[in-house]
């Protein structure tokens, strides 16, 4: 079920509200009335998964329930193992016959069904499992793991939220004093995701889709390969949107997210750029696979080449989360050397002015776009071959949305910025204003078909 399709946001969501509104009274009730809703949000798009779903929250909780009883760390151990499994045969199984057929060995090809979101709740549990080992995280009972896992508004595409984050608030009181600014702060992160979504990302997949699926065909002709580089624009707003509208809606039932984005085209090098995109993806890789890498005891001396080394390891394997693919792996290399000479340079180089380093993390991100979008590396160069050509003035007028895109990430702060602006006091005004912009929003929407957002193929 999509967050820009009439489902959702005409039936789905009203329907949620109605329903959950009549369970805040009852304690016992908010939460098991929210995992049901939960459920027949995710069954909505394949209810073959739903068993799925429910077997890896039941798996993963009585794994740590007995390793609470227990302390046998083998139990986390082969908890996560199975995660990883899971994930590695729905996601990877294709890949890896494919690579093994490369080499002359024929594999597969094998007919797999990708459940949507696997990446993300198979990183919840890690999460909340390895915590547990650390003892961190402490016992919970069923029914608020079940709810960490499956959170409709997070369940499909993030943002990942760590257990510390989120596990408390399942459960609170949502109708109760000052319900009316969370729900008017919910709203308007709705309004914005779309936004960001409808008026700023589709129009962009409208031009570059194209190119890209000619770019498999051959070379891209005329300089259209230009206009391929505002995938990087596309992919920031589509995923910015989403996260902001699952911001938006957890917040209407009381629960608050945390932020994704935070306006990563403002930055001025390229560590800062991945601090602010996709945050609680690298802040996961960060704690959970770059620091165990770079601090692990792998004999004397070489400690700064084990820091870079893991450095492009979890970009690498960033690289490979975002799809089975070798041209992801490689786009994470080249993220993952780009911040090694970053952080060589700034131990051992002389301060650049900001303008140079926002303007050289610009040109490094549109350089590196067509290796991640494309496929292949045939197609990626294909783009490349087609950047030789300088564009024309007539591609001027196709380019706008692309234009406008880059003028709004260049620009204007973070999404979260800009509502917490709008709601900083009552505006009539602003509500009136929202209120239009939505309508018009649902108008947009109705007249064409909706686009699935970018994160769900990952």
């Amino acid at each position: 079920m999509l967050f820009n399709s009439y489902a959702f946001l005409l039936v789905f969501l009203p329907c949620a509200l109605i329903t959950y509104a009549f369970a805040d009274p009852y304690p016992r009730l908010r939460m098991p009335v929210i995992i049901v809703l939960s459920l027949i949000f995710y069954g909505y798009w394949d209810v073959r998964f739903v068993p799925l779903l429910v077997l890896s929250i039941l798996i993963n909780w009585f794994a740590a329930k007995y390793y609470i009883q227990t302390r046998q760390g083998a139990v986390i151990t082969g908890a996560i193992v199975l995660n990883l499994a899971l994930l590695g045969f729905f996601k990877y199984m294709n890949f890896f016959s494919e690579t093994l057929t490369a080499f002359g060995l024929s594999v597969g090809p094998f007919a797999i069904v990708l459940p949507l979101g696997i990446s993300f709740f198979t990183f919840h549990h890690i999460m909340y499992l390895v915590d547990l080992r650390k003892g961190k995280a402490p016992d919970y009972p069923l029914d608020r793991y079940a709810l960490y896992i499956a959170f409709f508004p997070q369940a499909i595409a993030g943002p990942l939220a760590r257990w510390s984050q989120v596990m408390d608030q399942f459960g609170r009181k949502v109708y109760e004093a000052g319900w009316q600014r969370q729900f008017a702060l919910g709203m308007t992160f709705i309004v914005i995701g779309l936004i960001e979504k409808t008026l700023l990302a589709d129009p962009i997949a409208h031009v570059a889709d194209p190119i890209y699926a000619q770019a498999k065909l051959g070379p891209v002709p005329h300089g259209d390969s230009w206009l391929a580089l505002g995938f990087m624009f596309q992919i920031l707003f589509d995923f910015a949107g989403y996260s902001d509208i699952a911001i938006g809606v957890a917040l209407l039932f009381g629960v608050k997210l945390p932020y994704n984005f935070d306006a990563p085209f403002r930055s001025s090098s390229l560590q800062d750029f991945w601090q602010r995109w996709h945050m609680t993806l690298l802040t996961f890789l960060r704690d959970y696979l770059f620091h165990p890498l770079a601090n692990a005891r792998f004999g004397r001396g070489h400690r700064l080449l084990q820091y870079f080394g893991a450095m492009i390891l979890t970009m690498a394997l960033c690289g490979l989360w975002h799809g089975p693919s070798w041209t992801y792996v490689l786009w994470g290399v080249l993220h993952g050397s780009a911040l090694v000479i970053v952080s060589l340079w700034r131990r051992y180089g002389w301060p650049l002015p900001a303008l140079l380093g926002w303007a050289l993390v610009v040109a490094f991100a549109l350089a590196t776009t067509p290796i991640f979008r494309a496929g292949s590396l045939q197609a990626a160069w294909h783009v490349y071959q087609g950047l030789a050509i300088a564009p024309n003035l007539d591609l001027l007028k196709v380019a706008t949305p692309i234009i406008v895109s880059g003028l709004v990430a260049f620009t204007l702060p973070a999404s979260q910025h800009v509502v917490m602006w709008i709601n900083e006091r009552p505006r009539t005004f602003a509500a009136a204003a929202l209120g239009l912009v939505a309508v018009a929003l649902l108008v947009e929407l109705g007249d064409r078909d909706a686009y699935e957002f970018v994160y769900f193929q990952f």
